[in-house]
């Protein structure tokens, strides 16, 4: 039994459904995701019940609240609110009132590294991550949310400052499909890692920002694992973790094709390397859930067998 860990398809044999071929991204598809994220919300979304209250249940550290005025102290208010200044100046007792956000930051991570470039279903890891991007990007939009991120591949890195415009995504979605089509890249040791890039993210990502990264996470390490819990302290994290069915599960016995989009080679899959491979499997799902729950971070498994819009509609 042989099988191709990193075949491509021909685009005749392997149709997505929404006209990409599944082995790179589409630009069309990508931005035609803005029309179809009208009923996909990010953030709970609930009716204003004062002036002073926002559309944005906010998840944020802190107050996640804008100061508004200052006036009079009354019964019943939040005594960690007295602004203590105004109340010396004036003699009497005044508190703040804040009002809550009515946006917050998104800022999306994207992987677009060699090891992204690998399917067994109808999409490449890479362009699943990709259109899960975009329609995040899209989404966040929609809800008047600013938007930026970075896209890392193994030619370089592109951020995107945080705005509340369509230009922020179209540049995004820009650099997006820029490092897709440049893959399968070289794969050499000097490509950014991921504790680089979470390194990285926690300079770009301001307090409370919402941040969405979007990878297979293959090289989470120790490094990794601090960066991201350092991260989680400022920031509410989302990971969207890209899989393959192929990965997870190889075949038990045979012979296995390997490429990495030019070179091919065959290994077997004799017992003691399968049961090699599921130890590690195990070793690092444990060290996922463990970085997860020391930063605070919410995961989210997707596979390339999945449609992207109907993955995010479960969730959100």
């Amino acid at each position: 039994m042989e099988v191709g860990l990193a075949r491509r398809q021909h685009p005749a044999t392997a149709p997505t459904g929404d006209g990409s071929t599944g082995v790179y991204t589409d630009l069309r598809v990508l931005l035609g995701y803005r029309q179809r994220v009208r009923d996909l919300e990010l953030f709970a979304r609930r009716p204003a019940r004062q002036a002073s209250a926002g559309a944005t249940r906010s998840r944020s550290r802190g107050r996640g609240m804008e100061f508004e005025e200052t006036r009079l102290y009354q019964p019943g208010d939040d005594v960690r609110a007295i602004d203590w200044r105004v109340s010396a100046r004036t003699g009497k007792a005044h508190t703040k009132l804040f009002r809550e956000e009515r946006e917050r930051p998104v800022h999306i991570l994207v992987d677009q590294r060699s090891a992204m470039f690998f399917g067994s279903g109808r999409r490449f890891k890479s362009v699943l991550a990709a259109e899960l991007a975009a329609l995040i990007a899209w989404a966040a939009l929609a809800g008047a949310d600013r938007i930026g991120g970075q896209v890392v591949g193994d030619h370089g890195a592109f951020d995107t400052r945080a705005r509340r415009n369509r230009g922020a995504i179209l540049r995004l979605l820009h650099d997006l499909h820029a490092c897709n089509h440049q893959l399968p890249g070289d794969g050499a040791p000097g490509e950014s890692s991921l504790a680089h890039m979470l390194e990285q993210c926690g300079r770009l990502a301001r307090p409370g920002t919402a941040v969405f990264i979007i990878g297979d996470l293959h090289d989470l390490d120790t490094a990794a694992e601090r960066a991201l819990v350092l991260l989680g302290r400022h920031v509410d994290i989302t990971l969207l973790r890209v899989v393959d069915a192929l990965e997870r599960t190889p075949p038990e016995r045979g012979r296995l094709a390997i490429s990495n989009g030019r070179d091919r080679t065959a290994i077997w899959m004799a017992p003691g390397v399968l049961a090699a491979y599921r130890a590690e499997t195990e070793r690092y799902d444990a060290a996922l859930a463990r970085a997860c729950a020391r930063s605070g971070a919410r995961l989210l498994t997707a596979d390339t067998r999945d449609e992207p819009l109907a993955f995010l509609r479960r969730h959100y």
